[in-house]
């Protein structure tokens, strides 16, 4: 599992810079970092981005009942193997490559018992996206292009690829928000620290300045922290498969195309009481 040193280490560079770069100083604004941490599911070899970001999902949502056996090696291949297998019998998948958000929905929801949301608006509303959905406890699917260090990137969907919202970096208006719940930083003292939690309420009409999300995929151990105005234009610009993987691969495509089945859409997984994990 990821040091959480290390996610704090970088969102206190952020902070840093941003203020930095301020002309004026801003004695009264708060930053807060909302995250959970889960074990990176590695993909492999594999175009399993999709089946391994949503098997990070289930174990984010349920990171409470996982027991240490079931972050195994063995048993995590052999999980995704048991997903994909799902996913060929449903015609949803030929190589573990998942282009269609509702496919990777039903999935969520037959094999995990996952109640999920697909949005067509994608991440457009930051702050309902921060404040009601990650803050809250939800656990975030997010097609997008990534760049070859994984960073969102604008590829016209050539570089498609799948990772989860573990968390959210938000930089929050003077004194809006009860910040008594939650421990502040030891080393940046505006910045203050909390867990995902169905109780916990953001300011009412609040706009931040700055959201970053923290993201975890299948090719990297590494937690990331994006602006979440990159993960969003990426996440618009799924427009086409890449025609080299079109012509030599053998994948499961929507018939309109990628874009139909991945650009603008993001899956919302939360817990429900049909879970096989119950």
């Amino acid at each position: 599992m990821d040091s959480a040193w290390e996610i704090k280490k970088q969102c206190r560079e952020i902070i840093q810079q941003i203020t930095a770069q301020r002309s004026e100083f801003f004695g009264d604004e708060k930053w807060l970092l909302c995250i959970r941490e889960v074990s990176t599911r590695l993909q492999g070899k594999f175009p399993r981005c999709g089946l391994s970001a949503l098997s990070m999902a289930n174990d984010l949502l349920f990171q409470d009942r996982i027991t240490l056996t079931q972050h195994d090696t063995k048993q995590q291949e052999e999980e995704l193997e048991s997903l994909l297998e799902l996913a060929q019998l449903r015609g949803f998948s030929e190589q573990g490559e998942m282009y269609s958000a509702e496919n990777l929905a039903k999935l969520a929801k037959e094999f995990y018992g996952l109640e999920c949301l697909v949005t067509n608006d994608g991440l457009k509303d930051g702050n309902f996206i921060a404040s009601e959905v990650i803050v809250k406890g939800s656990a975030v699917l997010v097609p997008y292009d990534a760049d070859k260090n994984h960073e969102p990137c604008l590829q016209n969907g050539h570089r498609a690829h799948w990772a989860l919202v573990t968390g959210v970096l938000v930089e929050l208006p003077a004194n809006s928000c009860d910040l008594t719940v939650c421990q502040q930083d030891t080393v940046l003292p505006t910045l203050f620290h909390t867990r995902p939690s169905p109780i916990f309420f953001m300011p009412e009409n609040w706009k931040a300045q700055h959201i970053y999300l923290c993201a975890k995929h299948g090719k990297s151990r590494h937690t990331a922290v994006w602006t979440l105005a990159s993960v969003e234009k990426s996440n618009a610009n799924l427009f086409e498969l890449d025609p080299i993987k079109k012509q030599n691969g053998n994948f499961v495509v929507p018939e309109e195309g990628i874009g139909v089945g991945l650009r603008g859409k993001i899956v919302i997984t939360n817990q429900s009481v049909k879970s096989i994990l119950t």
